[in-house]
């Protein structure tokens, strides 16, 4: 039987991929399927689309060349080819198998143009709503298979623990309503998310707390490129709530509180710069003048294209800002940075394996290389379609004839990997997950600096909260990176250094020396019931 955990875009095209093929699979979702926000993750939050070269005058080698070009010299070029190239496929597989895509008054695809794209490549549902529409397509179709026996779905299961006997994985431990449960596998395709969703200000699910990735790096998995992280530049100020990229794709323009359009001083693509670029001005003006928000103007678009053009074009954003007390058809709109998205996660090789056999990743919990120091906008969902069908791919190979055998970009991750020690080694007191979201954002959000960063790793010894350990890697990583790349900027270090133009990965200590963290493992496996499906 092959497990897959997380019902976000990822875990949904590998569960179907796996029942098509007539594969024995088992999905765990920690909520009620297709049925809350839990269940979707961010998957069901993305607004801008998915990005394919399909158009007439696009290629995979031009969309191969932005995604490298915006992740600051740190994509894994084969990873980039397979997605690119690969994604083109998946999305036409997509389309064929009936997914609502946008089209104009001729029934061609439409698609949108979104910052760092040299072409319009962005494909969109529902305009504004396309996460949530291709989450609904998969879950039904998901759903369907379920129905006629080729899928068991075990809803409100919350991962506690991967077992690993001999090296490999040997099953999962969940709580569920009626208590912990252990299932017995030799195959596990991971796809719970990232874990965005720790920051105080944050567009992600708040599911996203990187439960899964903490699961992976406590049975001993390989993690990398921990120490970037996107903040979207564009988020509802104060509240996190995000407006898409393709706002400024349409031609929507960023202005300080004097009114000025600043990022044509940071960079000659100004609006459409790739992400890291426009978070870090809009921070930098924010600081300047002491406010805690820039602003979009949509009015330009009204302006340009007529009255009513950003509610046919943006319904979604439209009611969430009216929600707001904000018509952005006469008003500026206050936004600023926010987490977003996580480039590091559990390290894996192109077709999905991780450092640990029987063990595979896919979508924002992965990190396969293929994003650098920084996504390019709307490769994310099809990462989740690329590399979901991929880890399906592997896993029945692996199912069958049990080798495995990693790529060797994971390889070179895997020898050179630094070592974290756990947590909780003081445990003085719990922490409220408030107050530990606003060590974060002080120490671990947008710049960083050494002392910050040294004093976030001291209070992390003298705390007790689940996410301790995950911090611990990623205050650990930015600290060793002594540069400005993408997603991770220093304040004391503020250019890149060609020196660690690397990718750099780490392994959690596999002795825990938290004596909780042991009684809570141990508890797990003298109580859990062993389930076999």
């Amino acid at each position: 039987m092959i497990v897959v955990v997380g019902a976000g875009v990822a875990g949904l095209t590998a569960v179907e991929r796996l029942a098509t093929a007539g594969a024995p699979v088992t999905l765990l979702t920690a909520g009620n399927f297709g049925a809350d926000a839990i269940s979707a993750g961010n998957t069901a939050l993305a607004q801008g689309g998915i990005a394919a070269a399909l158009g007439p005058d696009d290629s995979a080698l031009l969309h191969f060349g932005d995604t490298m070009l915006a992740g600051a010299g740190l994509v894994d070029p084969a990873a980039a080819e397979v997605l690119t190239t690969e994604g083109a496929e998946r999305v036409r597989e997509l389309l064929s198998a009936g997914f609502p895509a946008d089209t104009d008054a001729q029934g061609k695809l439409t698609f949108g143009l979104e910052a760092a794209h040299r072409r319009a490549r962005i494909l969109h549902a529902g305009e504004d709503s396309t996460g949530a529409a291709l989450s609904d397509f998969l879950t039904n179709r998901v759903q369907q298979l379920a129905d006629d026996g080729r899928v068991h779905i075990i809803e409100k299961a919350w991962l506690t623990e991967l077992v690993v006997a001999n090296g490999r994985i040997s099953g999962v431990c969940y709580t569920c309503p009626t208590g912990i449960q252990r299932l017995a596998t030799d195959t596990v395709i991971m796809a719970t998310g990232g874990y965005a969703g720790l920051f105080p200000t944050t567009s992600s699910s708040f599911a996203s707390t990187g439960h899964g990735l903490l699961a992976a790096a406590r049975a001993g998995a390989v993690v990398a490129d921990m120490e970037f992280l996107q903040f979207h530049p564009t988020a509802l100020a104060k509240t996190g709530d995000l407006l898409s990229e393709a706002v400024r794709g349409a031609g929507a323009v960023l202005r300080d509180p004097t009114g000025y359009q600043f990022l044509k001083e940071y960079h000659t693509d100004a609006e459409l710069a790739p992400r890291d670029v426009v978070s870090r001005a809009s921070f930098a003006v924010m600081e300047a003048f002491d406010s805690d928000a820039v602003f979009l103007d949509a009015t330009v678009i009204e302006d340009r294209y007529g009255s009513g053009t950003l509610a046919r074009r943006f319904p979604q954003l439209t009611v969430m800002l009216e929600t707001h007390g904000i018509d952005w058809t006469r008003q500026y709109v206050p936004v600023a940075p926010a987490a977003h998205y996580c480039m590091g996660g559990v390290a894996t090789d192109s077709y999905a394996r991780t450092s640990i056999p029987g063990l595979l990743a896919a979508g924002e919990l992965a990190s396969t290389g293929v994003h650098g120091a920084n996504r390019l906008a709307s490769n994310s969902l099809l990462e989740g379609l690329v590399f979901g069908a991929r880890a399906a791919e592997t896993a029945q190979s692996f199912h069958k004839d049990g080798a495995w055998q990693v790529g060797p970009s994971l390889q070179a991750l895997m020898d050179t990997a630094g070592h974290v020690d756990s947590c909780g080694r003081g445990m003085t007191k719990h922490t409220r997950l408030a107050d530990l979201q606003r060590l974060i954002g002080k120490h671990l959000g947008l710049t960083r600096g050494h002392e910050g960063l040294v004093t976030l790793l001291s209070a992390l010894d003298t705390i007790t909260h689940p996410a301790a350990d995950l911090l611990r890697i990623m205050a650990t990583a930015a600290l060793a990176r002594t540069e400005s790349r993408g997603g991770h900027w220093r304040a004391d270090y503020p250019n890149p250094d060609p020196r660690q133009n690397r990718r750099t990965a780490w392994r959690l200590a596999t002795t825990l020396t938290n004596l909780a963290q042991e009684q809570d493992v141990q508890r797990i496996k003298e109580n859990a019931s062993n389930v076999n499906v």
